[in-house]
């Protein structure tokens, strides 16, 4: 996965090319973004708090 930082070095995302999706966490949760050859966009959303 390829990090994306802001202008103040802090991770803002992740990006896997491969799999076209991209990953972000903040404040406990996860949240992935996954775009389909078929145009369609899947959303998941997945808390970090055991």
């Amino acid at each position: 996965m390829l990090d994306v930082r802001n202008g103040a070095d802090k991770l803002v995302c992740r990006i896997d090319k491969a799999s076209k999706t991209i990953e972000i966490v903040q404040k406990g949760y996860k949240t992935t973004i996954r775009f389909l050859d078929n145009g369609q966009v899947l959303i998941k959303n997945v808390s970090m708090v055991a």
